[in-house]
């Protein structure tokens, strides 16, 4: 398929808010966390809780595993994108996720640290775009 069409299928997958899967490893341990995604382009956000991702995790190994679009019913296309990850403090990123969310538990959030988190893609993979079972189509951005 060429990178162009690619390219399109990915941008349709970040087009909307999305719950998908973050993975990391910690300790020689991995860990997986449903989370809704944003996009700014190719890099995607989640706001977590402090305590569901801790910064030494990060700072140990700061690539993640995410996948993301699968849909079982339509045996649509979906993404797995490996990402160099970091936590971001700075409060316009934040004001722009908060912008970005549909729901607000204001009740939850005043008991919890919120951090964001942002994945920065060196390999995206396009999964069932193609005749082809467990043939993605590869987009490398660690060039």
């Amino acid at each position: 398929m060429e990178k162009e069409k690619v390219r399109k299928k990915v941008e349709r997958i970040f087009e909307t808010p999305k719950v998908g899967i973050m993975s990391t490893a910690y300790g020689n341990k991995p860990y997986s966390r449903y989370v809704t995604f944003y996009n700014d382009g190719w890099n995607l956000y989640t706001e977590v809780t402090a305590e569901s991702v801790d910064s030494d995790e990060i700072k140990d190994n700061n690539l993640s595993y995410i996948i993301l679009g699968y849909d079982e019913e339509a045996d649509s296309s979906y993404v797995e994108m490996l990402a160099r990850t970091e936590v971001v403090m700075d409060q316009p990123t934040v004001d722009w996720l908060w912008d970005q969310q549909d729901d607000h538990d204001i009740e939850a959030l005043e008991n919890q640290v919120m951090v964001v988190l942002k994945f920065i893609p060196k390999e995206i993979k396009l999964m069932n775009a193609n005749d082809e079972i467990d043939v993605p189509e590869v987009l490398d951005f660690a060039g």
